[in-house]
């Protein structure tokens, strides 16, 4: 079991766990600017040199899916501190590496502890704060510091390998790994899953492992040494067999490690899609920009890395503020759409690149427009992804999100690179070496268009809550209008539980007429809730402790909250009237949106149907007044009536 979280240590574990999250990514893109510096001093050539870099990719993406399932086991707190003390010894041995060798298997080890911290401390985040609006902030925050962190290594890795020299970057992350590891002992609260499930499924764990990390190291051969390779195709195949094989075990296993029907939960499918897509876009986008600043335009490694200050900014603050609130309102789907757009439309304008567009003018507008749609995008699929976990998944549901944004990176970065070579060898000789790398750039950002394209058709599938509206005419006579459609075209659809929201009005009562009317024809159980707002500039647990509070504020919410009660007394009176069975009512309490409120009653009480009245407002009332009934619409996994 989980200890509720005292409010004032939220931001301190989100702080810890956000810089936990950073240093781990920013580790990817950090080496990349170092590199040359490396090669130089201790004698690695340039075939041997993609390794410092794929070595930590490999590990991480191969042990992610396992770390987040043994954390629901085992203990995410306990696995989190396992895995960033592993990350910060294996970085100081990489920084001491006196050759190739020790340096690319101290990057190895690194990766098995980022996957391991990196999987735990997704999962602690959800399951240290509530589902809602606390949780879509946090992981807007939790998945803006990812993503710029990303653009944020390259900066960084410029400035230190400048400054301090290459050993640097990897001595930066043991004080962080370390303290980060003993506060996480003392802020964080142990949490596991199912405590009846203690095994963990090792054929699983090791096939899904050695196929990702079998898959990651073909992606890399196949940016090295052509996508048709023998040393592409041989492991691409192999690890086609041995995933195939680790879908056979998690279809007999009486345990798995992923369950596959967790796969077709909501919106998980395609939140992991989006998430592949997205990241193989963006991280080709950094790298091809990263050459062509350096080796086309003749930037130092610090003037390309303060390059994508501006891409980072844009994570931050879009990924971490607009994004959250725009799912909160809208729900994840149409920001995924906007925000696939919006990057598609980014790559296009990538494509028109040439040797003398000029920075400021030409390429940081395009690189803004692909990092504004794929800020947008990063938190939404963080939120659709986790949401489908069910209390004891969070570890697999971040292991999942987290595994499918380290594969795109690999995927993304074949793809760039085979485009690029492809183009480039077939130029003519009257081409010069350089115009025809940039026109194989433009082609590799053409895909990468393509790559989002597909994005907003995975977006655009995406599933949504299910809702039926109903006209204000057929209310009043129950469900008997409404049953036939209901059997006809949701047949799966169960009616053993039936939650109804009220508030007094119209439009409330409408909803609980409604909602008795299909309480009684099916003899479900009723619950009526009804959210009690706070007012603004009170807190209800400083109401109930007694606090600083004015007395004339605490009168009126204990007015509000008695008045709500009678309300709700009134309609589970009707409802046993009219012969519904098993009728009972709650009043909640709420200082966020009441659509969460609802949403969030409505899962843990197992809820079949949620019926709520609406106003009818278009599409533009909605978005100047709000909705209740649109958020609960936008949030919710089960069926929802919406009566007009």
């Amino acid at each position: 079991m989980t200890k509720p979280t005292p409010p004032p240590r939220l931001s301190l574990i989100l702080t810890l766990l956000v810089l936990a999250q950073f240093v781990i990514v920013l580790d990817f893109s950090i080496v990349q600017i170092a590199l040359p510096t490396m090669r130089t001093e201790l004698g690695i050539s340039l075939a041997d040199s993609q390794w410092i870099v794929s070595a930590y990719g490999l590990t991480f993406a191969g042990f992610l899916l396992l770390s987040g399932r043994a954390s629901d086991l085992y203990g995410r707190r306990r696995l989190f501190g396992i895995g960033l003390v592993v990350f910060a010894l294996s970085s100081l041995a990489g920084g001491l590496a006196p050759s190739e060798s020790v340096l690319i298997g101290a990057r190895a080890v690194q990766g098995i502890g980022a996957a391991i911290a990196s999987a735990t401390g997704l999962s602690l985040l959800v399951v240290t704060f509530p589902e809602g609006r606390e949780r879509n902030r946090a992981l807007s925050v939790f998945a803006a510091v990812s993503s710029a962190a990303f653009a944020a290594g390259v900066i960084l890795g410029g400035v230190l390998t400048a400054t301090l020299g290459w050993r640097s970057i990897f001595f930066v992350n043991v004080p962080i790994g370390i303290v980060t590891a003993i506060l996480a002992s003392r802020l964080l609260v142990e949490s596991r899953g199912d405590p009846n499930q203690r095994r963990l499924d090792l054929p699983g764990a090791l096939s899904v492992t050695a196929g990702l990390s079998i898959l990651v190291y073909a992606l890399t051969n196949a940016a090295n040494r052509g996508l048709l390779s023998v040393d592409t195709l041989v492991p691409l195949g192999l690890s086609g067999v041995v995933l195939a094989l680790f879908l056979a075990i998690e279809n007999r296993s009486g345990a798995p490690l992923m369950p596959l029907s967790f796969l077709r939960r909501g919106a998980v499918f395609s939140a992991n899609a989006l998430a592949i897509l997205t990241i193989a876009a963006v991280s080709s986008m950094i790298f091809l920009l990263t050459i062509y600043l350096q080796q086309i335009q003749g930037y130092s490694a610090l003037s390309a890395g303060l390059a994508f200050l501006p891409t980072a900014l844009v994570f931050l603050s879009v990924g971490g503020y607009l994004s959250a609130k725009l799912v909160t309102r809208f729900g994840p789907k149409p920001v995924l759409l906007v925000g696939m757009t919006v990057q598609a439309a980014g790559f296009l304008l990538l494509a028109q690149l040439h040797l003398g567009t000029p920075f400021l003018t030409g390429v940081l507008p395009d690189m803004l427009v692909v990092s504004l749609g794929a800020a947008l995008s990063f938190t939404a699929f963080n939120i659709a992804a986790l949401s489908g976990a069910r209390k004891g998944e969070e570890g697999l549901a971040s292991g999942l999100i987290n595994t499918s944004t380290q594969v795109g990176g690999p995927i993304g970065l074949a793809i760039a690179v085979t485009i690029v070579g492809v183009v480039a060898a077939s130029a003519g000789a009257s081409v010069t070496a350089a115009a025809a790398t940039v026109d194989g750039f433009r082609y590799a950002f053409l895909g990468a268009s393509v790559l989002s394209g597909v994005g907003i058709v995975f977006a655009s599938l995406m599933r949504s809550p299910k809702m039926v509206v109903m006209a204000r005419e057929t209310t009043l006579q129950a469900t008997t209008p409404l049953s036939p459609p209901i059997a006809e075209g949701k047949r799966s659809l169960a009616m053993n539980k039936i939650l109804v929201a009220v508030d007094g009005s119209e439009n409330g009562e409408r909803a609980a007429k409604t909602a008795i009317g299909f309480a009684r024809d099916y003899h479900a159980e009723l619950d009526v809730l009804r959210v009690v707002p706070s007012p603004s500039s009170v807190n209800p647990s400083s109401l109930r402790a007694g606090g600083s509070s004015s007395g004339i504020l605490k009168e009126r919410y204990e007015y509000a909250e008695k008045e709500a009660e009678d309300y709700v007394n009134t309609v589970v009176g009707e409802a046993k009237s009219a012969g519904v069975s098993v009728a009972g009512g709650t009043v909640i309490r709420a200082n966020g949106p009441p659509a969460n409120a609802i949403t969030e009653t409505a899962k843990r009480e197992g809820a079949d149907v949620i019926v709520i009245g609406t106003r009818g407002l278009g599409a533009t009332g909605r978005l100047l007044q709000g909705s209740v009934s649109a958020g609960v619409v936008a949030h919710s996994d089960v069926t929802v009536i919406v009566v007009r």
